[in-house]
């Protein structure tokens, strides 16, 4: 029997050897169907070694806000990159800040959504995977996963299904929104009366439907080859207390068939509400801009050895930290009186948190002896100097071993000085292509995941002892690409390979 429709979602989705190091620079002191009158619109895991101590002494003023999103009228093929006109109005919403973007909204942590009970119809799909009965490949909108839907049969009937995310804490009166980019393959579009459409619904305390708006379907009509953006927004009604956001699946017939994919969905409110285990966008940087944005970003200027004997000096020069094309780019290069220059790039005044997911897409450089990192530090020093505050390393990568990331934690009970540092690492391509590093903090753990899984989980013994677990205070970003020193250089250096670089997509953090 034919296959039927196919639904996907996307969202947006190192230190030395299995006994690695401590972090980069360690220490620091320091068309819309509806039952009420909302709209719907189409805008088309080991043990760390190696020693590390410093100081980071940037300060600032906490001046991070929102940002907006901004629209045009083409759409990108993420296949060639090329763009062209679809049909009906349509958003290319590529590089554009992603405001109230889900932590898995586009599944880069699995697939998370529920769906029919008793059923298998939906799974996790990647960047690459085959286009059904075609030579072609799908390929996210941003990110490398993506939620895979079908076709829901009752017995031998062609139904309706539904995949999504409950909604808490609803306030009547409270707008809400549902955006998400959508996208079919040329080579297996939607066909016959198969037709999918996101949805917004309120419910009361019974669980009866108060309301329910839908955006306009995606279906055969709807252009291939092409990113579309489809949205509803809708008040919530007199009573309301909670709801579901999420896509419906209609299957017109078995013989219909076709796929769609879609990425970056998002949900905001005006006033309350949550979604049931979902974290929500709080502060990111897409680097979309001409230049750094110093309102969330510091530059710290260091001399050369100030960490662990590495030989660069940090700077505030636009040649070792500049945006490009949608992308941060820090580069170490050697200066024409032969020294080293990089940049690290902190948050420390201006972005701080006490748990939540924070993320980065990244690319990391070849060169041997190079040392990029994305990390966090202690923001206050409750505990003391370091390790006893604490120190959270999400990415760390060596050019002495290539494609080795590392991810650890450093505290008073744990770190290199006692052989007792924890952190685990896994080989991936990291020098060839970006990848997404995250850290999941809870007060009761540290998960860190490199696209998705899981490499190394950090408990909290419940002792209540900052010994062991320190990670109950605010702690700050930071984005640095050392050079040489006792880890990054252990098997030496490449000055010929300088300037190199360190490209950074996005920083996003979710609570």
């Amino acid at each position: 029997m034919p296959r039927a429709l196919v639904l996907v979602l996307v969202l947006l989705c190192g230190c030395g050897p299995a006994s690695s190091p401590t972090g980069p620079d360690a220490s620091d002191p320091s068309s819309s169907t509806t039952t009420s009158e909302p709209s719907a619109t189409e805008t088309v895991t080991g043990t760390d070694t190696t020693p590390s101590t410093g100081t980071d002494s940037s300060t600032g003023t906490d001046t991070t806000g929102t940002d907006s999103t901004g629209t045009d009228t083409t759409d990108t093929d993420p296949s060639t990159g090329t763009t062209g006109t679809s049909t009906g109005t349509t958003t290319d919403t590529t590089g554009t800040t992603p405001a109230g973007l889900l932590a898995n909204g586009g599944f880069e942590s699995g697939a998370s959504w529920w769906r029919p009970s008793g059923y298998t119809h939906h799974e996790w799909a990647t960047t690459g995977d085959p286009i059904y009965e075609s030579p072609g490949t799908f390929t996210a909108f941003e990110g490398r996963h993506a939620l895979k839907l079908w076709g829901f049969y009752s017995g031998s009937v062609p139904n309706d299904s539904e995949h999504g995310l409950d909604l808490e804490g609803i306030t009547p009166g409270d707008t809400h929104s549902v955006v998400a980019q959508v996208y079919q393959h040329p080579d297996d579009a939607m066909a016959g009366g198969n037709a999918a459409v996101l949805f917004l619904r309120f419910l009361d305390d019974s669980g009866a439907v108060l309301a329910e708006v839908t955006s306009s379907d995606v279906d055969g009509g709807t252009s291939a080859g092409v990113w579309h953006e489809r949205s509803v927004v809708a008040e919530a009604p007199a009573g309301a207390t909670r709801g579901q956001l999420g896509v419906r699946y209609h299957l017109s017939d078995w013989s219909d068939t076709g796929a769609v994919y879609v990425d970056d969905v998002r949900w905001t409110s005006t006033g309350t509400g949550a979604v049931s285990g979902e974290r929500l966008l709080v502060w990111n940087d897409e680097f979309d801009g001409s230049e750094l944005d110093e309102t969330k970003w510091s530059r710290l200027v260091l001399p050369a050895f100030t960490y662990n004997s590495e030989l660069q000096a940090y700077t505030a020069s636009t040649d070792n930290a500049d945006v490009r094309d949608g992308r941060l780019v820090i580069t170490a290069r050697e200066e024409a009186d032969g020294s080293i220059t990089s940049a690290r790039l902190v948050t420390d005044g201006k972005g701080d948190w006490t748990y939540g997911r924070v993320e980065a897409m990244a690319q990391v450089p070849t060169t041997v002896g190079t040392w990029p990192a994305f990390w966090m530090l202690p923001s206050d020093w409750a505990y003391g100097g370091w390790p006893d505050s604490g120190e959270i390393d999400i990415m760390e990568h060596v050019g002495c071993d290539l494609d080795h990331v590392h991810q650890t934690v450093h505290t008073g009970a744990y770190n290199h000085l006692l052989g007792t540092q924890q952190g685990g690492s896994t080989y991936r391509n990291a020098t060839a292509t970006m990848h997404l590093y995250a850290v999941e903090w809870t007060a009761e753990e540290l998960v860190f995941t490199v696209d998705g899984e899981n490499i190394f989980t950090f408990e909290n013994d419940g002792l209540g002892d900052s010994d062991t677990w320190p990670f109950d205070q605010r702690f700050h970003i930071i984005l640095n690409l050392a050079f040489g020193g006792d880890w990054g250089g252990w098997c030496g250096v490449d000055r010929p390979g300088l300037p190199t670089e360190y490209v950074v997509d996005w920083v996003r953090v979710y609570q």
